[in-house]
């Protein structure tokens, strides 16, 4: 009888990437694996990666009044999914984060059902931290993480999708320069501004050097292109969704990007020359940790928002620009960061633990 296991997460990238990259290990070694996300896991519905989707809509908590509400349905969600594990009891329960996993582990508690919670960030995200109370063990994403100690936590890394593991980073010209920037939806328009303006700071030679792609949203594609029409730059492509981010993450000599948990471990595992720009809102400034290990090994370089200026930009990549020697050193000491190897990790713990109940 195969082993049936519950993945919960929220429905970010960050949160369902490496549960997707684990569920599809699973899979292959004859798990029977179920999802349980928001609403915007409903793509994966008809994925390969799972036997069963199960989609929960919890309300977002914008005040006080919403944070009870959103208390309650977790609550309610809780019960309701206890009463179908009853049915059908999991071998065990695996959280991603997000406040969408914390019905799905609250249910297995109930029921004593072995739990592990995998953080992906140096910060261990709130939902996590209460949640970790009552897991068997805490799954390390990043060696370091802070509200993590004890006999719980292991270190596994975080979990890639094969096509980033595979990913070969592309050998570059010396004339030329390719220039990856992306930020999701929260970096797009911060960076449409100030990357091209920065660019223009830059010696002509070195922006008749430079080949940009670009994540942009459509509604401000005009005043990007716009931007990069002032300077000398070849823009490649500038779209709001990149579908093909190994290739692109391979192919780039420089990247500028945010500092997500997963972006900077993919970056690590194929090895790319990044300036990481931490979102100064993310929760506990997780992006500012995630990133601060690789700068002091001097593996990359990092600019807070705070001080992020078209000079400041300019100087970081007029410095990269002109030595490739550099660019390798980076890329060379970015790739001691990766686990590419950290679904076999994760599912050698899972299986341990499974061993232990």
């Amino acid at each position: 009888m195969s082993t049936y296991i519950v993945l919960s997460t929220g429905g970010t990238g960050g949160h369902v990437y490496p549960a997707l990259s684990l569920a599809a290990e699973l899979k292959k070694q004859g798990f029977i694996t179920e999802l349980v996300t928001d609403t915007r896991g409903v793509v994966y519905q008809d994925s390969d990666y799972f036997d069963h989707v199960a989609v929960l809509n919890l309300p977002k908590a914008r005040n006080v009044l919403g944070k009870i509400k959103q208390a309650f349905y977790i609550l309610l969600q809780a019960l309701n999914l206890a009463l179908k594990f009853v049915r059908n009891r999991p071998s065990m329960v695996i959280g991603f984060g997000g406040y969408t996993s914390a019905p799905v582990i609250l249910a297995a508690i109930l029921l004593r059902i072995p739990t592990i919670i995998h953080e992906q960030n140096a910060v261990l995200g709130r939902v996590n931290r209460l949640m970790g109370l009552f897991a068997r063990k805490i799954a390390l994403g990043m060696p370091v993480t802070r509200y993590a100690k004890g006999e719980k936590t292991v270190f596994v890394g975080n979990p890639v999708r094969q096509v980033i593991v595979e990913a070969h980073k592309k050998t570059s010209s010396s004339e030329k320069i390719h220039l990856f920037v992306f930020g999701g939806s929260q970096g797009a328009d911060l960076f449409g501004r100030v990357v091209p303006d920065a660019i223009a700071l830059l010696p002509t030679t070195m922006q008749e050097r430079l080949l940009i792609v670009h994540q942009g949203r459509d509604e401000i594609r005009d005043s990007i292109l716009t931007a990069y029409d002032r300077t000398k730059v070849r823009v490649e492509s500038l779209q709001p969704f990149f579908s093909d981010m190994p290739n692109r993450l391979a192919e780039a000599d420089l990247i500028i990007c945010r500092a997500g948990a997963m972006t900077v471990t993919e970056i690590s595992v194929v090895g790319g020359t990044a300036i990481f720009i931490p979102l100064k809102i993310a929760m506990d400034n997780h992006q500012y940790w995630n990133v601060k290990p690789l700068v002091d090994a001097d593996a990359a370089e990092m600019i807070l928002e705070t001080e992020l200026t078209s000079q400041a930009l300019a100087d970081k990549l007029k410095e990269l620009i002109e030595s490739a020697e550099l660019r390798q050193t980076r890329a060379d000491k970015i790739r001691q960061f990766s686990v590419p190897n950290s679904v076999e990790k994760f599912i050698d713990l899972i299986k341990t633990e499974l061993k232990g109940i």
